[in-house]
């Protein structure tokens, strides 16, 4: 079988250009994918763990925890401490998080944009609907 007729070779290189474009625009912000993915979702869910944000951006917990700090550390989101169990831990979105949310969605979607502008918004529709299809049948 030839190498471009795998479908599994066609998503790989499309996420890896994908990625390599949406790296090169978020780059100036000191961003990356995966840290827009968690600005993203703490934007809107607000006070979720460690692991609920590991689960919806589809990454391991182990892999997010330097991130997490990274973030801290630069004042983008901050940690609140459960009351009643030290260990857990709430994930929030700073002021500093939220602006950046906003500077960062219009570059965000352009890329997206970008991206998709080969396709129809039919063609779009289908294209997230057989992708998520490959996905959950993966699992």
């Amino acid at each position: 079988m030839n190498l471009h007729d795998l479908t599994s070779h066609l998503i790989h290189r499309t996420d890896v250009r994908a990625m390599n474009y949406f790296k090169k625009k978020l780059k100036p912000y000191g961003m990356t994918p995966v840290r827009w993915s968690i600005i993203s979702v703490l934007d809107s869910q607000k006070g979720i763990t460690q692991t609920e944000l590991a689960e919806a951006i589809d990454k391991k917990q182990t892999t997010i925890v330097e991130m997490i700090y990274a973030m801290e550390e630069k004042g983008l989101l901050k940690r609140i401490y459960s009351k009643r169990d030290r260990r857990l831990h709430y994930l929030f979105l700073t002021e500093k998080g939220e602006e950046l949310k906003k500077i960062l969605s219009p570059l965000v979607e352009d890329a997206h944009l970008f991206i998709t502008r080969q396709l129809s918004n039919e063609e779009n529709t289908q294209l997230k609907t057989l992708l998520n299809k490959v996905y959950n049948g993966i699992q």
